[in-house]
C-alpha cells in the first residue's frame, strides 16, 4: 500500500476559508498537497499557506482560475484524489455567480475525466442546494431534498449552488467510455464557523465581525445551519478516502437548530466581559426589507428571513463517523481568531484566551 506521502491531492481555490482547513488537515496527516489559487503574486492568499506545517515539504501552489478551462488539466495532472472547494460566495450574488458555479465545476470535472491518475472528487456544495424554496416550513431536510430554484425568493447565490451540483451529477453519469470515471461525493455544509487561518475578510467571517464590531442594530430573524469549519475540512478527507461516501451527497450540520439571535448570544456570553457590546435583539422583517436598499449584502439574505433550519445530519455521523463541534465553540473560537488577526479591533477590555 502507498504511503501518504505518495498520494497527491488537489485542493481547488486553496486561500479560501474552508480550503486552508483542508490543506492544513491533508499536511498533516501526512498527504502531498497541490494547491490552485488565482495568483501566485497575492501574498495575503499565498503566504498563510506557505506557513502551514509540512508547507515546505509537501504543499505545491499553482495558478488555476474557474473561469479558465485551459488552466486545470495541469493542476489536476497526476493527483489521485481532486477536492474542489473553490467557488464563488459573493456578498451581493447576481446571474454571473450562477454561471461561474457552474462553469467553474465543470471545468474542473472535465479535466479530471481527462486525467486517469484522478480517482475521486469530493465537491463542496452547500445546504443552499437542499433548504429553499420549500414551502413547509416544518420540514426536516435530508440528501433527498433540492432546493427548488423556481421557488419564491430564491436568490442566485442559492440557484448557483443548486445548479452546480446538479451539473456535476449530470456530468458524472454521462463521462464517455474511455474517458476517466471517477467517483464523486458531494458535501454540503450549512453556515461555516471556526477559526480562521488567514487574515482574507471573506464572506463566511462576515456576519461574526459584524456581530462583535455592532454593526448590525439589531438581528434579521434568520434560521442558522452551523457547522465548523474544522469538521468540514474533516469531512473532506473523510469521504475522500471512505468508498461508502462514493455517489453520495452528506449534510453537514450540527443538529441544533438555531437562529442569528442564538449565535449573537454564544458570542456575548464570551466576549461582553471583554468589553463587546453584541446585538441581540431581533429586528422585524420591514427594517431588514428597509435596510436592503442600502446595503446590498442585506438583499441576499432576504429570502432567507424566517426560514427555520431542521436538518437531519444521520449520514454524516453514519458513512463519515462525524461527531459535530458545537455550534458555541465554533463561534467563540472564531471570535478569538478574527480579534486575534486585526480582523476585529481589540477593545481595553480584552484579555487573550489562555485555554482552548
Amino acid at each position: 500500500m502507498a504511503s501518504k506521502n505518495s498520494i497527491k491531492v488537489l485542493v481547488t481555490g486553496a486561500s479560501g476559508f474552508v480550503a486552508t482547513h483542508c490543506v492544513q488537515q491533508l499536511l498533516v496527516g501526512g498527504y502531498t498537497v497541490r494547491g490552485t489559487v488565482r495568483s501566485l503574486k497575492n501574498p495575503e492568499k499565498v503566504q498563510p499557506l506557505r506557513d502551514l506545517n509540512f508547507a515546505k515539504e509537501r504543499l505545491e501552489l499553482v495558478e488555476a482560475d474557474l473561469e479558465k478551462p485551459d488552466t486545470w488539466p495541469k493542476a489536476v495532472d497526476s493527483c489521485k484524489y481532486v477536492l474542489h472547494v473553490a467557488s464563488p460566495f459573493p456578498t451581493t450574488p447576481d446571474e454571473n455567480t450562477i454561471k461561474v458555479a457552474v462553469d467553474g465545476t465543470l471545468n474542473v470535472l472535465k479535466a479530471c475525466a481527462k486525467c486517469h491518475s484522478v480517482e475521486k472528487v469530493v465537491l463542496t456544495s452547500s445546504i443552499a442546494a437542499i433548504t429553499y424554496g420549500h414551502e413547509d416550513s416544518n420540514k426536516t431536510f435530508t440528501e433527498k431534498d433540492w432546493t427548488n430554484i423556481d421557488g419564491k425568493s430564491v436568490n442566485d447565490y442559492l440557484k448557483s449552488k443548486t445548479i452546480a451540483e446538479r451539473a456535476a451529477w449530470d456530468f458524472v453519469k454521462s463521462i464517455p467510455e474511455g474517458d476517466n470515471k471517477f467517483k464523486l461525493t458531494c458535501l454540503n455544509p450549512g453556515g461555516v464557523f471556526g477559526p480562521s487561518l488567514t487574515d482574507i475578510q471573506g464572506t463566511s467571517v462576515e456576519i461574526v465581525k459584524r456581530l462583535l464590531n455592532h454593526e448590525m442594530p439589531g438581528l434579521p430573524h434568520l434560521g442558522v445551519a452551523a457547522v465548523d469549519v474544522r469538521d468540514v475540512a474533516k469531512a473532506h478527507i473523510l469521504a475522500m478516502e471512505n468508498p461508502n461516501s462514493d455517489g453520495e451527497r452528506i449534510l453537514l450540520c450540527h443538529e441544533a437548530s438555531l437562529w442569528l439571535t442564538d449565535l449573537a448570544k454564544f458570542l456575548d456570553k464570551e466576549f461582553g466581559p471583554h468589553g463587546y457590546c453584541i446585538p441581540k435583539r431581533n429586528l422585524p422583517y420591514f427594517l431588514v426589507w428597509l435596510a436592503s436598499f442600502f446595503d446590498s449584502s442585506v438583499k441576499g439574505i432576504l429570502p432567507m428571513i424566517g426560514h427555520a433550519v431542521k436538518i437531519d445530519n444521520s449520514k454524516a455521523k453514519n458513512i463519515l463517523h462525524l461527531e459535530f463541534i458545537h455550534p458555541e465553540k465554533s463561534l467563540v473560537d472564531m471570535g478569538y481568531s478574527l480579534i486575534e488577526r486585526g480582523i476585529v479591533p481589540k477593545k481595553s477590555g480584552y484579555k487573550p484566551r489562555t485555554r482552548l
